[in-house]
C-alpha cells in the first residue's frame, strides 16, 4: 500500500507538471492565470506529503508538514477561483483579498507548529506499519481552514454544475461534465479524509487520491476539449449558436452536418422519413438563388446563400453552405434607394431651378447690360462730337449732361455686373457640389493674367479712394501651365473682396514663386499670391468660417456690403481641387493678409520683367471702347426669339461693320440659312416651337443647304452645370453665354469668322 501511494504522488506531480507547463505556454488571461497558481499549490503540497511519507522522525516530519501547507492552505481556494473564472462567474474582488490574507495568517501559524496552539493543540509523532503519522488535535485556525476548503469545494461544486446545466454547447457541455467529476472526486475525498469513513483514511491523507483523480480528468478536458483555447471554444460556440445558418452536403448532394440555427429554420432537415427529398429541394433552393445572384425570402426575413467547396487534394469531397440574414441589410438599402430617389428628384429639380433661373435672370440682365453699353458708347461718342464743335465748351449744360449719363450707366453696368457675379457664384457652388467643376489646364500668359485683375481691381480701388500697388517678382516665368480661368477667378475674389472691405488706405497684391527643383521647363512652380489690404479684418473665432458657404461675417457692421458670401468658399475649393492652399491672417480693425499657393508648371522660363511699368503705363490708356477689329465684307445671322436681344447683338457689332441678319425662331432660322450663305450663325437655345438644337440639326442637314459647315455659336442664356459641353455634344461648333461679354464676343468672330474678311484696327 505504501508503494501504490508513492507512485500516485509521482504520478500526480507529473501530471501537475505537465498542467503547469500547458498554463505557461497559453498563458493569456485570468483563467490561466488561477490553473497555475492551483497547479503549482498542488505541486508543492503533493511534493511536501511525498517528504512526509518519507520522514522518520517528529523534527522532519513537521518539516516536510510546513512544506506541504505552503501549498495545501491555498489549495481550496486556487480552485475555486479556477472554477468561478471557468464558469465566468463575478466573485468580489475584496473577498478574493479577504480570503488571501486569512490563509496567509494561517500559514504564518503553522510555520510555528512548535510553539503555539492556534492550528494545532497537541501532536505526537508515530509509526502506522510504513506510513509515518503525526497524531494531532486541531486549534481554531485548523477549524477556519476546514470551514474555508469546505465551503470551496461545496461552491466549486455548485458552480460546475449550474454551469452543466445551463450549458446548451453540445462540446463546452461534455468539457463541463468532466470537470464536474474532477470537482465532486476531490469534494468525496475530501469528506472521506475529515470524517475517516475508510480505513485506510486512518492511515495517510487520501485527498491525494482526489487530486489525481482531478489532475487526470483536467488533462482529459484540457487535450481533449481544449477547454482553455479561447479560439477553439469561439469557433464551437459561434458554430452552434451564433453562426448563420450552415449545412454541409458530400459530393452526392446528401446533408451531412447542419448546425442549430439550420435546425431551427428548416426543421424537415432532421425528419428520417423524407430526408432525401427535403435535402435535395432545399439544396435547389439555394443553387438557384446563387445562381441568380438573388436573396432568399425566408418567414419574413432576406437571407444571402453562399456556396464554397471543399476539396481534398483536388477532389470535391462536399459543399457548406451558409445562409446569412441580410433582412436589416436589404431594408436599410431599399430605404437608401428610396432616399436617393427623393433626393435625385430633389436635385433634379434644384437644377432645373438653377437653369430656369439663370436662363430667366440672364435674359433681361443681357438687354440691360447691352444696352447700357451701347448708351455709354454713344454718351462718349457724343460728348466728342460737342467737344470739337465750333464754340464748344467742355463745361457746358450738354456735355455735363453727357457726362452724367455715362456716368449713370457706368453705375449701372457695376450693378448689372455684382448682380451677374451672384449668379455666377451661385452656379460655380452647384458645380463643385456636383463634382462637375473641371480643371482644363492650357499654357497662358502670366503677365496678362496679372494684367487683366489689376485692371479690374484698380478702377474698382479708385472709385473707393484707395491705393492700389502690385508688385511682381521679375525674374518669375511668364509662360506658365494651368487652369488660366480658374487661377484668374481666385486672385479676383480675393482682390476684390479686399477692396469690398477696406474704405480707407490700400490693397497691395505681391506675386513671387519658389521651386522644388530646377527653374526649367517642365518643372513645377509653386506660385504665391499675398494680397495685403488696411481693411475692417476679422475677429479671430470668425477666421474658421471664412471659407464656408453663405457665411457673412460681422453682419452688424458689413450688413450694407454686397454679396453672398461664397467666393471665397469656391476659391478655396477651386484651390483645393489644384492642389493648392489659401490661408488668412487678420486682425480687427487693421486688416487682413490672404495667402495663396497653387503649383503651375513652367513653360517658358523667359521672366515677366518690370511689371509695375507696364500696368502703370496701360492705365493711362482711356477705356473707351475700341473694336477689335471690321469686317464689313463678313455676312452672319443672329437668331433669338426676344427682340430686344437681337438689338443688342446689331448693336453691340455695330462698329465692326458685319451685315447681320436676324431671325426671330428656329423656323425663320431654317429659312434665311436655305437661302443665304453665312460665314457664322449665333444660335439661341430656348425658342418656343423649335429649339436652337433642333434649328441646327436641320440646317445642317438641310437639302442643297448652304450651311452645312457653317459655324454655329450657341448664344444662351443656360449657364447651368455643363451646359457648355451638352450643346457642344450636341454638335455647336461653339458656346457663349449671356449676357453677352463684347470681348468674348469678337473674339469668337475673330476666331470663326474667314481671315480674308477681317480687317485688323
Amino acid at each position: 500500500m505504501y508503494q501504490f501511494v508513492i507512485c500516485i504522488l509521482y504520478f500526480t506531480i507529473i501530471g501537475l507538471f505537465a498542467v503547469c507547463w500547458f498554463a505557461l505556454r497559453k498563458w493569456r488571461s485570468g483563467i490561466h492565470t488561477y490553473l497555475l497558481f492551483s497547479s503549482i499549490v498542488n505541486l508543492v503540497y503533493n511534493t511536501g506529503y511525498l517528504l512526509q511519507l518519507q520522514a522518520r522522525t517528529q523534527e522532519t516530519y513537521v518539516i516536510a508538514v510546513k512544506m506541504g501547507y505552503l501549498g495545501r492552505v491555498w489549495i481550496g481556494l486556487a480552485l475555486f477561483l479556477f472554477i468561478v473564472e471557468l464558469c465566468e462567474t463575478k466573485f468580489p474582488s475584496f473577498l478574493r483579498n479577504v480570503f488571501a490574507v486569512t490563509h496567509i495568517i494561517i500559514y504564518g501559524t503553522i510555520l510555528n507548529l512548535e510553539s503555539n496552539t492556534l492550528y494545532y493543540n497537541y501532536m505526537e509523532f508515530v509509526m502506522d506499519g510504513d506510513f509515518p503519522k503525526l497524531i494531532h488535535t486541531g486549534g481554531p485556525l485548523y477549524y477556519v481552514q476546514t470551514f474555508l476548503n469546505l465551503f470551496y469545494t461545496v461552491g466549486g461544486i455548485y458552480l460546475i454544475t449550474r454551469a452543466f446545466w445551463r450549458e446548451k454547447n453540445s462540446t463546452t457541455k461534455k468539457c463541463y461534465f468532466v470537470m464536474s467529476i474532477a470537482i465532486y472526486s476531490v469534494g468525496v475525498t475530501y469528506v472521506i479524509y475529515f470524517f475517516k469513513l475508510v480505513s485506510l483514511a486512518r492511515k495517510f491523507d487520501v485527498m491525494i487520491i482526489g487530486f489525481a483523480i482531478c489532475t487526470v480528468l483536467m488533462l482529459i478536458a484540457i487535450i481533449k476539449y481544449r477547454m482553455l483555447d479561447p479560439r477553439d471554444a469561439a469557433k464551437n460556440y459561434v458554430v452552434d449558436e451564433l453562426a448563420e445558418e450552415i449545412i454541409l452536403a458530400d459530393a452526392e448532394g446528401s446533408i451531412t452536418y447542419y448546425n442549430k440555427p439550420a435546425q431551427r429554420m428548416f426543421s424537415e432537415i432532421g425528419s428520417k422519413d423524407n430526408e432525401e427529398d427535403c435535402a435535395k429541394e432545399l439544396l435547389d433552393i439555394f443553387r438557384d438563388a446563387i445562381a441568380d445572384n438573388k436573396p432568399v425570402r425566408l418567414g419574413g426575413k432576406i437571407y444571402t446563400p453562399k456556396a464554397n467547396r471543399l476539396t481534398d487534394n483536388g477532389t470535391t469531397v462536399g459543399t457548406l453552405y451558409t445562409l446569412s440574414d441580410d433582412s436589416e441589410h436589404y431594408h436599410y438599402m431599399e430605404e437608401l434607394r428610396e432616399q436617393k430617389k427623393i433626393a435625385d428628384e430633389a436635385n433634379a429639380a434644384k437644377s432645373m431651378f438653377l437653369a430656369n433661373m439663370s436662363h430667366e435672370i440672364r435674359t433681361p440682365i443681357n438687354a440691360v447690360l447691352g444696352f447700357n453699353e451701347l448708351i455709354i458708347r454713344e454718351c462718349s461718342e457724343a460728348k466728342d462730337r460737342i467737344l470739337i464743335s465750333a464754340n464748344s465748351d467742355p463745361a457746358s449744360e450738354a456735355s455735363k449732361s453727357f457726362s452724367n449719363i455715362s456716368t449713370y450707366a457706368g453705375n449701372i453696368q457695376n450693378a448689372g455686373g455684382n448682380l451677374l457675379s451672384i449668379i455666377n457664384d451661385i452656379l460655380d457652388i452647384s458645380k463643385i457640389e456636383a463634382g462637375k467643376m473641371d480643371i482644363i489646364e492650357a499654357a497662358y500668359t502670366l503677365s496678362s493674367l496679372l494684367n487683366d485683375v489689376s485692371n479690374l481691381v484698380f478702377f474698382k480701388a479708385k472709385e473707393k479712394n484707395l491705393k492700389f500697388n502690385a508688385e511682381v517678382d521679375e525674374t518669375i516665368p511668364d509662360e506658365l501651365w494651368g487652369d488660366k480661368a480658374r487661377v484668374r477667378q481666385v486672385i479676383t475674389n480675393v482682390l476684390t473682396n479686399a477692396v469690398k472691405y477696406t474704405d480707407s488706405g490700400s490693397v497691395i497684391m505681391k506675386v513671387s514663386g519658389s521651386y522644388a527643383g530646377k527653374k526649367e521647363p517642365g518643372q513645377i512652380i509653386q506660385l504665391k499670391i499675398e494680397v495685403t489690404d488696411s481693411g475692417i479684418g476679422m475677429h479671430p473665432e470668425d477666421l474658421d468660417k471664412l471659407f464656408t458657404k453663405f457665411q457673412r461675417l460681422d453682419l452688424s457692421h458689413n450688413g450694407t456690403i454686397e454679396g453672398t458670401g461664397l467666393g471665397l468658399a469656391i476659391s478655396h475649393q477651386i484651390i483645393t481641387m489644384m492642389n493648392g492652399s489659401i490661408s488668412v491672417e487678420s486682425e480687427y480693425g487693421k486688416g487682413s493678409v490672404f495667402r495663396i499657393e497653387v503649383p503651375q508648371k513652367i513653360v517658358s522660363c523667359e521672366p515677366v520683367g518690370d511689371f509695375k511699368a507696364q500696368f502703370e503705363k496701360d492705365i493711362l490708356v482711356t477705356k473707351t471702347y475700341k473694336e477689335s477689329f471690321m469686317a464689313p465684307d463678313a455676312h452672319i445671322l443672329v437668331v433669338d426669339d426676344t427682340r430686344v436681344n437681337l438689338k443688342v447683338a446689331q448693336g453691340l457689332l455695330k462698329k465692326t461693320q458685319v451685315r447681320i441678319d436676324t431671325a426671330g425662331s428656329g423656323n425663320e432660322a431654317i429659312t434665311l440659312a436655305k437661302d443665304n450663305e453665312y460665314d457664322l450663325i449665333l444660335m439661341d437655345q430656348r425658342m418656343p416651337e423649335m429649339d436652337g438644337t433642333e434649328a441646327l440639326k436641320i440646317i445642317r442637314e438641310q437639302e442643297g443647304g448652304r450651311n452645312k459647315e457653317t459655324p454655329v455659336i450657341c448664344l444662351t442664356a443656360d449657364a447651368i452645370i455643363g451646359a457648355r459641353e451638352r450643346y457642344m455634344a450636341e454638335g455647336f461648333t461653339d458656346y457663349l453665354a449671356k449676357p453677352i461679354n463684347i470681348h468674348e464676343l469678337e473674339q469668337t468672330l475673330i476666331k470663326y469668322l474667314p481671315s480674308d474678311k477681317i480687317i485688323s484696327v
